[in-house]
């Protein structure tokens, strides 16, 4: 079977090539072609010699992931449909706002976390994505970009629970974060969980040190529950555990709410959020719910509710966002991710 480099550390490339009768240096020059210049067959790997690329093309691949369909919405996101080797498939979402291009990659091929608004955990969880498939996924992205253009962000906040497969991920982040590989800054870097404190906390053992995003949805512990059906801990255990990341880290956390009109978007519904996270150094950032067609019984807030909700939470001495909605014409919004591209 035929197995992928952006499988494989620098280590086992290094192997890789002795064992194909290359020199060392030319595992660094493969390197460089796949992750600097985005290399998509051994042909473009141009200054090494042909025999050496055809003993390796008979056995490995430079990549595993092919670009299926890209729905483009009216505002210029852009929807990806990532073709997986054994058929299955997820989405990311390319962003574009004014010089900052933003990618929102996937970790897994559904989600187990089963949040009642969101469109990922409908199916449920098929597996989780390998490293050289969350990789691929900003390598494919990179080829979306118009020409002059750069990624410069990226968020993992699609399908899938992050924290779940930091085995996969972290490998893949320290290649894109990598000076030798894509070259993007920690800073650029945000992971996104909903819950999972022992995982978190492995997360901020983790150098470099990259942006957290927590998705709190509610302070009430009854509440969250029912948003958040198969959260693992408590709100105290969540917000205890972001506190050490930023203990550990110096770095601010995002606390994400998807507002859901007359369900947590409620005077007492901010009241609990203020008393929650008074003194914590951190940022709310509020999402009115993007629709789902499979799920009813929601609402997305009115553009005045959502307003009067973080008004109220900036006078509790909270520091507010208010998410523009993008994407949510071609189902590329927030929580609108699923299995099979949409057809809307």
């Amino acid at each position: 079977m035929i197995s992928a480099l952006t499988e494989r550390d620098d280590g086992q490339v290094l192997e890789l090539i002795r064992k194909h009768g290359g020199k060392d240096f030319q595992a660094r020059q493969i390197s460089h072609w796949l992750y600097r210049h985005g290399a998509k067959s051994w042909e473009d790997c141009r200054n090494l010699p042909k025999p050496l690329l055809g003993s390796l093309a008979a056995e490995h691949s430079l990549r595993s992931c092919q670009l299926g369909t890209v729905d483009i919405s009216r505002d210029g996101t852009r929807k990806m449909l990532v073709q997986l080797s054994d058929g299955e498939a997820v989405e990311a979402v390319l962003i574009p706002e004014g010089r900052r291009q933003t990618l929102c990659l996937s970790t897994q091929v559904g989600c187990p976390v089963g949040c009642v608004f969101c469109a990922s955990g409908l199916d449920g969880l098929r597996r989780n994505l390998t490293r050289g498939e969350i990789l691929e996924q900003v390598m494919l992205a990179r080829e979306l970009l118009p020409r002059g253009s750069k990624l410069t962000n990226l968020v993992v906040m699609g399908m899938g629970e992050p924290m779940l497969n930091l085995d996969e991920l972290l490998p893949a982040l320290a290649r894109i974060h990598d000076p030798e590989g894509i070259n993007l800054g920690a800073r650029r870097i945000t992971v996104s969980s909903s819950g999972y404190p022992k995982m978190i906390d492995r997360f901020a053992e983790t150098e470099p040190a990259y942006n957290l995003a927590i998705s709190l949805h509610a302070a009430d512990e009854d509440l969250r529950r029912e948003l958040v059906p198969h959260a693992r801990c408590s709100v105290a255990e969540l917000l205890a555990s972001a506190r050490r990341y930023f203990e550990r880290k110096g770095r601010e956390v995002t606390f994400e709410v998807v507002l859901l009109g007359g369900r947590n978007d409620r005077i007492e519904d901010a009241r609990a959020m203020i008393a929650a996270l008074d003194g914590f150094p951190c940022t709310v950032n509020l999402i009115p719910w993007n629709p789902v067609d499979r799920i009813a019984g929601l609402q997305r807030p009115s553009e005045a509710s959502a307003e009067n909700f973080a008004e109220r939470l900036r006078a509790g001495g909270l520091n507010v966002t208010l998410r523009r909605q993008r994407g949510a014409d071609r189902s590329a919004a927030c929580g609108q991710l699923r299995l099979a591209m949409g057809t809307a």
